[in-house]
């Protein structure tokens, strides 16, 4: 039986039990949430807790010409990695909320996606002596035995809400089966189920709990099947600890002496019972516990040398009860060889990860598989002495922007957050390699390289981790924090990002103030670098800005931000500065009263052009252009699907790109926006499209950055030889007024 919870926060969310299944061709399209939305689910410092998403799901593929192809780094949101007991080398992988299931035959050298299971939300796996299979799901347990290849749906028989987080196996016993269940807002209170028949049917062993809150372990005592441990936690807080030894009939809470905070695994070390858990939002430590008489006294096993007392998982030797390893949510891996009286902490180079699962594979004291958010798989081969990355042919990175050099197209960056970590990722061969950055492992929302090539990328906290704000990579490889820094907590969410062009000193980013500072949209202003910030504009509350833009006319005085938001009566638009960023006001001459998500781009040879995106509804967008450095604006001929960004060529002027919430996902206009046509398949498995880019060469053309890693396509043969690569806006001039 496995013991460990990173999604164990999504166990109030019970609306993943109405989540898309394989195969669906599309599903609602939701609004864009609003940037006040943020402060229902992140905390002073910056923590969140995850809070319902819906998935885009799978849609159809796109058409036209030229290939997208994924493009890396590997990576992905790990919820578990285990090895079969029966089959060398055969493991599995789960990846939520991409709802993706990776199967290995070596060992995790490479992965390959399972079929049968796309789309499917998997929270726990747990491999039977036999070599079958059991998955907890969004949808039930489901179970292979044939090496997870084929999959069948087992029926709880519990109603519609059937978010299983766990699952735990009778080792005396393989027809008897343990699952833990989500409590769906309140709305399932059967919460602990057991199977006498291998999952024929179940029988409701849920304990007299106060309120239904998710069950989140379970393990079953070796030798003692009847003796079975419980633990229960909220996504934002609460948790309890119970125990049976009579298979369920009665229970007895045995959380005295343990923080009433979220439980998150549960296993048993020989004689003694070990409980962990913890919660990074609100700061709900807990850290690890023992006892040696089922729960009636419990001592911590947790020290002073800890970083961090939020656990996900506990893993322990098969051959030796006193050595544990420890995966913590964001400081790596602790071991302990003597039982828990001396730790190793961060070992094996896992100091910086946000660790969610941890397995031996069966028998072996040696060989481990680690999974972690955003960073995928790991494997140790010497106990945890070393851990080496293990995640070729994942590719579920969660992006969140992406960027080309200016100064040299091979040279690529992104930025990625998991709920509560993250980094950048830098290329200087197109993306053929990747390096993971030293930056402070945070969220990060940005990344781009300076017209100088330096790179930069802005961090979205938790500020218990790094401050939030700006951060420069240094010749020598190494970041500096540059601010602006508002204080000890999470006062400033930045996103937007822009450097003069005329002015090497000029910096100005945005976003909106949080939390002690208030919720009013931003734009800071730095006139040296970064050294010092003035907080030039401080608008509406609950807006927020997404993208800066300084028109092409060498300058650096007219430019504008882009804002989302639920001010009425303009929800979403833009904000117009003429003198170089030290003052703002609004600019919505011919835009709409809704323009939701809206992004910016700067046409090439027009030294008063901009084009702007957006949201016009839940299933429309919008494309604008203006010739005024933003005065005013015109509608283009866009009546499509939403649109996420806009990219605009920066070797022609009249060829825009943008990435859509809709079928075709890129589109190709030739013509400054009158007219679109697909552009390229092969981003079927994209998920939520986020950024485009266009690189100054031919290679590696455009790159998309979304919620599934990053997507290349090169240039289409001829696509540049009509004359325009000099900056000729002549076609510009006859095709759009």
């Amino acid at each position: 039986m496995h013991a460990r919870k990173l999604w164990a926060l999504l166990g109030t969310w019970g609306a993943l039990s109405a989540a898309p299944s394989a195969g669906a061709a599309a599903v609602a399209r939701p609004e864009p949430q609003a940037a006040g939305d943020r402060a229902a689910s992140t905390d002073a410092q910056g923590h969140r807790a995850l809070l319902p998403s819906p998935d885009a799901g799978p849609l159809a593929a796109a058409r036209g010409a030229g290939t997208w192809s994924a493009l890396g780094p590997p990576g992905g949101d790990m919820t578990d990695a285990a090895f079969s007991p029966t089959v060398a080398g055969l493991a599995l992988a789960a990846v939520v909320p991409a709802g993706s299931l990776y199967r290995s035959t070596d060992g995790g050298a490479t992965w390959s996606l399972v079929p049968a299971m796309a789309g499917r939300w998997v929270f726990d796996l747990e491999f039977a002596a036999s070599g079958q299979v059991y998955a907890g799901t969004q949808d039930s347990v489901w179970t292979s035995q044939d090496g997870g290849v084929v999959w069948t749906q087992l029926d709880l028989g519990i109603g519609a809400d059937i978010l299983v987080l766990d699952v735990a196996l009778d080792p005396a016993d393989p027809l008897v089966l343990w699952a833990g269940v989500a409590d769906g807002f309140g709305s399932q209170t059967m919460l602990v189920l057991r199977s006498p028949d291998g999952g024929a049917s179940w029988e409701n062993r849920t304990p007299p709990l106060a309120a239904p809150i998710s069950c989140q372990s379970i393990t079953v005592r070796p030798g003692a099947p009847d003796t079975v441990v419980a633990a229960f936690g909220g996504s934002f807080g609460g948790g309890e600890v119970w125990v049976t030894t009579n298979g369920g009939t009665s229970w007895e809470n045995r959380s005295a002496g343990l923080p009433a905070n979220p439980m998150r695994a549960t296993v048993f070390a020989g004689t003694r019972l070990l409980v962990a858990g913890g919660q990074l939002f609100g700061s709900q430590n807990v850290g690890l516990y023992a006892s040696d008489d089922l729960g009636v006294g419990w001592t911590p096993l947790h020290d002073g040398t800890w970083p961090l007392r939020v656990v996900s998982d506990v893993a322990v030797d098969p051959a030796d009860p006193d050595v544990l390893l420890v995966a913590t949510d964001g400081a790596g891996v602790n071991r302990t060889t003597d039982g828990g009286t001396t730790w190793e902490i961060g070992v094996g180079g896992t100091a910086g990860l946000a660790a969610q699962s941890l397995r031996f594979r069966p028998s072996s004291s040696t060989d481990l598989l680690l999974g972690a958010t955003s960073l995928g798989v790991y494997r140790s081969l010497d106990g945890g002495t070393n851990f080496a990355p293990s995640s070729a042919g994942i590719s579920e990175l969660d992006l969140y922007a992406i960027h080309v050099s200016p100064a040299d197209p091979l040279r690529l960056a992104i930025a990625f957050q998991g709920l509560n970590n993250g980094g950048v990722f830098s290329s200087a061969d197109g993306g053929a390699t990747w390096l993971l950055e030293p930056v402070p492992p945070t969220r990060y929302s940005n990344v781009r390289f300076a017209p100088d090539g330096t790179l930069y990328a802005v961090s979205s906290g938790p500020s218990s981790v790094a401050p939030e704000g700006l951060y420069r990579r240094e010749p020598g490889g190494s970041w500096t924090g540059l601010g602006p820094n508002q204080g000890s907590l999470y006062e400033s969410d930045l996103k937007a990002l822009r450097f003069g062009a005329d002015d090497p000193g000029l910096i100005l980013m945005g976003g909106s103030d949080f939390g002690v500072a208030g919720w009013e949209v931003t734009i800071w202003r730095s006139p040296d670098s970064g050294v010092t910030w003035v907080k030039e504009h401080e608008g509406a509350e609950n807006d927020f800005v997404l993208d800066l833009e300084i028109v092409a006319d060498g300058q650096d005085q007219t430019m504008v931000a882009s804002y989302d938001g639920f001010t009425a009566p303009q929800e979403g638009g833009v904000l117009r500065s003429i003198d170089g960023g030290l003052s703002w006001a609004p600019a919505l001459a011919g835009l709409p009263a809704y323009l939701r998500m809206p992004r910016v781009c700067v046409p090439r040879g027009d030294p008063q052009g901009l084009v702007l995106s957006g949201w016009l509804s839940f299933s429309t967008g919008g494309l604008f252009r203006s010739g005024d450095g933003g005065a005013t604006w015109t509608a283009t001929g866009w009546t499509g699907d939403p649109v996420m960004d806009v990219a605009c060529d920066p070797r022609a002027g009249h060829y825009l790109y943008i990435a859509t919430e809709g079928a075709e996902r890129a589109e190709l206009s030739l013509d400054g926006g009158a007219s679109f046509s697909p552009f390229g398949a092969g981003l079927e498995a994209a998920r939520a499209p986020r950024e485009l880019a266009v690189g100054p060469g031919t290679s590696p053309g455009v790159v998309l950055a979304s919620g599934s890693g990053s997507y290349v396509t090169e240039a289409v043969p001829g696509l540049f030889a009509d004359g325009f690569e000099s900056g000729d806006t002549s076609a510009w001039s006859a095709t759009v007024p």
